[in-house]
């Protein structure tokens, strides 16, 4: 994944926390008081569900539903939480975001790049242009003629419950077919989804610095069936043979689809992050202490 520095001039920032914890509550608020003391910002836009929790009372603040966010031109979107509040607000930008400043407060937290007591820290550094930032790849599916949330970690097609549906996976580029499966489901994860579901479904673990799409099987029939690994830009078709499916883009539910449909998935953009420093295997090895 690229890596730069970038100096940020804050206009208008968007912000957007958990709420079912006091800590996240309250650093959400430190945060943005910390914001209009060192920055000439504009405005700073809040996801509404804080609004009964924030106590701050300023003119440039402005709560709106996280759905429209992404309608407001912007410089920066901070998360303050897990990587489910992250993956919720993603879900709702179909254009590139802003770039995230991640903080994590939640059990586990894989995607977010910076420690809640090293948020203000990062803050600074954002402002001095001394901070790093990183390009993590989304895809996108499209069905017929509609495209589906663009995904940060995967997306997830299901068989009907205590079934298995056969699938059909075919590279566009060279028309191969890479497999025809007999299945519970498919994951197709961009790198950062690597090590969410597809990992825990037997698939390979991809560093931060490839680009590349991973498709992984649910529990397949065939033995010879496994997870096979592409370049980003490389797009899939999927055909769906016996039996409607469920869709779930990172975690959301997405649609069904009806059997005989064909999907395909291709890479879609570039979400960056801001970060301190590397620290990929290290977050990674806290999956071990969930």
């Amino acid at each position: 994944m690229d890596v730069s520095s970038v100096k940020a001039m804050l206009n208008r920032v968007l912000v957007s926390s958990r709420i079912d914890r006091k800590d996240a509550i309250e650093l959400a608020e430190n945060i943005v008081s910390y914001i209009f003391s060192t920055n000439e910002v504009k405005e700073v836009i809040i996801d509404e569900t804080l609004k009964n929790r924030i106590r701050l009372r300023n003119e440039k603040i402005h709560y709106i539903s996280v759905k429209d966010f992404e309608k407001y031109q912007s410089d920066m979107l901070i998360v303050i939480g897990g990587d489910g509040t992250l993956l919720r607000v993603l879900h709702y930008f179909h254009k590139t975001p802003p770039s995230v400043l991640g903080i994590r407060l939640g059990r586990y937290g894989f995607l977010m790049e910076i420690e809640s007591n090293l948020a203000f820290e990062a803050l600074k550094k954002i402002a001095e242009g001394r901070i790093q930032v990183i390009a993590k790849p989304r895809i996108v599916m499209r069905v017929k003629d509609k495209y589906l949330p663009p995904v940060l970690n995967d997306y997830v097609i299901l068989a009907p419950r205590l079934k298995v549906v056969r699938l059909k996976v075919s590279k566009k580029s060279t028309g191969e077919t890479m497999f025809n499966a007999l299945a519970d489901g498919l994951i197709i994860s961009p790198t950062a989804g690597s090590t969410a579901y597809s990992l825990s479904a037997g698939g390979p673990i991809i560093d931060e610095n490839l680009k590349v799409v991973v498709v992984t099987p649910l529990n397949p029939m065939q033995l010879r069936v496994r997870s096979v690994v592409l370049d980003i830009k490389e797009e899939l078709d999927v055909e769906v043979l016996d039996k409607d499916v469920e869709v779930y883009s990172d975690g959301m539910f997405c649609c069904n689809i009806e059997k005989n449909s064909k999907i395909s998935i291709k890479f879609w953009d570039e979400v960056h992050f801001y970060r301190l420093k590397r620290d990929y295997y290290n977050r990674l090895k806290r999956r071990d202490y969930v």
